[in-house]
């Protein structure tokens, strides 16, 4: 199914710049059917020229123990909703919808930590 820009920039963008991995910033480029992320316009221009850095991610424990219990609202209330604690048992919309909040607030997480370098207990309150 083609998606129209406006669905792609509203629901489906591209979440890392496709040069350098960093979170993109609102930059796109499309190349035949594919959309490419970038987190500046140097990195867009490197982008278009097929440049890439090697880079990979990797998870963190500390932040998925975090992400966990940042996500046990949503999880109850899907829960409750669909009348099971087991997930596997609800409708597909509600398992996206707790998956993304996980990794939503994984994200929220890994970019604190990159910002501050805190290798410790990231807090988000200010405390």
């Amino acid at each position: 199914m083609t998606k129209s820009l406006s669905e792609l920039i509203t629901t489906n963008r591209p979440s890392l710049c496709a040069y350098c991995k960093n979170p993109a910033k609102g930059f796109l480029y499309r190349e035949d059917d594919k959309y490419f992320g970038a987190c500046s316009m140097e990195h867009l221009a490197k982008i278009k020229s097929g440049e890439r850095l090697n880079k990979m991610a990797y998870l963190n424990e500390e932040g998925i123990a975090d992400a966990t219990i940042k996500s046990k609202e949503k999880y109850l209330a899907l829960a409750k909703k669909n009348e099971s604690y087991v997930i596997h048992e609800w409708t597909g919309e509600d398992r996206q919808k707790l998956f993304g909040e996980a990794i939503k607030n994984y994200l929220d997480w890994a970019e604190i930590q990159a910002q501050t370098g805190n290798v410790g207990k990231i807090t988000r309150d200010g405390t």
